[in-house]
């Protein structure tokens, strides 16, 4: 039976007519312009023609002849016709694939800069005040609220009658208030700064003690969200065979855009060396693409101590974005994202790089202490007191003060001590804390345009499969991708529970230790929520997901996205999400203005086309293109993608181990 080989669209390119409901789809079975090593021009083939009497058959005469007609038709494969220019430096081709510019510039990320990123220890009271301060910017009009004293009398009424929820860990400790009368005034006199700030900016910097994430509900226009809403129906209007559940997601997380398919592959993936592909260009070029090297590592001294675990043998492909007077451009293909097929999604995907571009110079800014409550010095002895008419019963032949080191008054003083709570250090407002001047222009420090990785997915929930259990702790990408920030647009649901997006940080340890006062460190462990050989991470809190809503955050801090639900459990519901993952600036990496299209589905129609091709019968072409081992199959992205998911689920528990390693000891000191 004839078989058809349907594009991305669901359309016969063969015949143009027959639907993708309606067909067998070979989807990867089919040929591209660049002819793996069994082509019979091939060293190794060639040798192993010799062997048996260089005998062609027919067959291979034919493929022979007709790969090298389609190659030259379509412009490929030509060294001579290859334009003079600059070749590709880039990791993992001109360079090894863990080279590092070190860059004094360059962003911090959380593998490679692991020792120079830990925090220097964030209070409960302080996270609570942030928290308090992140549920106030998502009122509506917040702004003008925090101006207005009898809604703010309101809030501390509301704040000062608050008990301890259960399910906080920011708030474990029923000695203490959930905001003092102190925390509660530095709460809105910052209220009201960041009100001044956003009517500027738009932009509202939340979970912001040493690291920012920033949240933003009006930096996305309505119509821009309802044109992305629109436009990824030619990737969710697909047949249900063709539907791309992320794997080890029970069917609950639809990848519609995912860059761990047809990654950079090291030494199987292919650069043009002297050439850029364009965005009009993406299927005609001149110049012969070069094989990328296996993984090399470079010779120079890893920067901060950065983990080995962090490479991996594969690269997500980034899209080059430049300037242009209308605002950033996508200069070349999106990586799985067809330039015709779904070339209605380009002009607004970089409308939506537009709109964060402002929050990614937001939150890779200021990289400063920024804590509302710092601890320089701590003592048990001095920060817990004893309540009124706690006495303890000194034995009768104690001489002096020698019984407070019995361990029977240890074990009375534990007992019955309180601990003193302090408060937040005077509030200060940012442009005291920050040089404003000093905030990042891209544009200015960046001419040569920015690097973006794309990811559209939905979760979708139903009555079947009411819940989804939330992530895993993780960071963006390996070091491969040097990626410096995401943004993250939540751009529709529908008949779901509240979802946040949770950080966290790991601690300094070192520096940790020598707070407290010699073996008097139970009060720092109170305030800051941390315990003598504890794992050294701390939980900052979490960010509201909602519709309308962009994040942006440096790929400095762990994030989790939490559980959520269906609200109504007899339908359906789903929440869907773009996803923009920054490469750093200044650490540079192979894009697709480098790296051909590796599908084989989208080169199969441009080698149909070639005359030599038109005229041969389906199963011959077919069989022709059976021999091809690049471009890539379906198949073998799947498999791909499995491994890189292994390969990268290593690293993440690599990193927890050396997370946990640098365990808290109050020991001497």
């Amino acid at each position: 039976m004839t078989r058809h080989i349907l594009t991305p669209s669901g359309r016969c390119f063969t015949c143009d007519k027959i639907k993708a409901a309606d067909v067998y789809s070979s989807k990867g079975d089919v040929g591209p312009p660049f002819f793996g090593p069994n082509h019979p021009k091939d060293p190794k083939t060639r040798a192993q023609r010799k062997t048996r009497g260089d005998k062609k058959s027919v067959a291979a005469q034919m493929f022979e002849n007709v790969a090298l007609v389609a190659s030259r038709a379509l412009g490929k494969g030509s060294a001579a016709a290859g334009p003079s220019a600059e070749r590709v430096s880039l990791p993992g081709f001109g360079l090894p694939a863990d080279h590092d510019p070190n860059c004094v510039k360059a962003f911090p990320h959380a593998i490679g800069d692991m020792s120079v990123l830990q925090s220097l220890g964030v209070s409960y009271r302080e996270r609570r005040m942030m928290a308090f301060i992140g549920s106030i910017t998502d009122k509506p009009e917040w702004e003008r609220k925090v101006f207005d004293e009898s809604i703010v009398a309101k809030w501390k009424e509301e704040a000062m009658s608050m008990t301890a929820p259960t399910e906080d860990d920011n708030f474990d400790d029923q000695d203490d208030v959930f905001l003092s009368e102190k925390m509660f005034q530095n709460c809105i006199l910052e209220l009201q700064d960041k009100a001044t700030r956003f009517k500027e900016t738009g932009l509202i910097n939340t979970i912001d003690a040493e690291v920012t994430v920033v949240k933003s509900d009006t930096n996305v226009s309505p119509d821009l969200a309802a044109a992305l809403k629109s436009a990824v129906k030619v990737l969710e209007d697909v047949p249900e065979s063709f539907k791309d559940w992320h794997p080890r997601s029970d069917n609950l997380v639809l990848d519609l855009l995912h860059p761990s398919l047809f990654p950079v592959v090291y030494g199987q993936s292919y650069v043009l060396p002297s050439e850029k592909i364009t965005l009009q260009s993406w299927n005609s070029y001149e110049s012969t693409p070069e094989l990328v090297p296996g993984f090399q590592k470079s010779e120079e001294d890893r920067p901060f101590g950065s983990l080995p675990i962090g490479w991996g043998s594969y690269q997500w492909l980034p899209t080059d974005i430049k300037w242009t007077e209308a605002g950033p451009s996508i200069a070349g293909y999106i990586n799985n994202l067809h330039p015709e097929e779904h070339k209605v999604l380009y002009p607004v995907l970089e409308k939506f790089v537009g709109a964060a571009v402002p929050m990614w110079e937001e939150c890779l800014s200021w990289w400063s202490d920024r804590r509302r409550q710092k601890f320089s010095r701590t003592d048990d002895e001095e920060d817990y007191y004893l309540p009124e008419g706690a006495a303890y019963d000194i034995p009768e032949d104690n001489d002096g003060d020698d019984y407070k080191w019995t361990d029977e008054y240890e074990e009375w003083w534990t007992q019955h001590r309180i601990i003193k709570f302090r408060e937040p250090d005077d509030f200060k407002p940012f442009a005291e804390q920050v040089d404003l001047s000093a905030r990042l222009d891209f544009t200015r420090e960046f001419p040569d345009g920015l690097q973006v990785i794309f990811k559209l997915a939905n979760i979708h929930l139903t009555p079947e499969k009411p819940r989804y259990g939330g992530g895993t702790w993780h960071i963006e990408g390996a070091l491969n991708e040097r990626i410096a920030a995401t943004a993250l647009f939540y751009y529709d649901e529908d008949n779901i529970t509240e979802s946040r997006l949770a950080f966290r940080q790991g601690i300094d340890s070192e520096h940790l230790i020598m707070i407290p006062e010699q073996s008097a460190h139970t009060s720092l462990e109170k305030y800051l929520g941390v315990e003598q050989d504890g794992n050294p991470i701390q939980n900052l809190g979490t960010v509201l997901t909602r519709p309308g809503r962009m994040l942006a955050f440096p790929n400095a801090l762990q994030h989790k996205v939490q559980p959520f639900e269906l609200a109504d459990p007899k339908r359906p519901g789903h929440r869907k999400i773009l996803a923009m993952f920054l490469i750093d600036p200044y650490r540079r990496v192979l894009s697709t203005a480098n790296v051909p299209p590796q599908r084989r589905d989208w080169w199969a129609p441009q080698v149909r086309s070639v005359p030599a091709f038109a005229r041969l019968p389906l199963e011959i072409f077919e069989h022709i293109m059976s021999f091809v081992e690049f471009p890539l199959s379906w198949e073998w992205a799947v498999e791909t993608r499995e491994a890189l998911m292994d390969e990268r689920s290593a690293m993440t528990g690599k990193v927890e181990e050396e997370m946990n390693e640098n365990a808290i000891s109050f020991c001497e000191h």
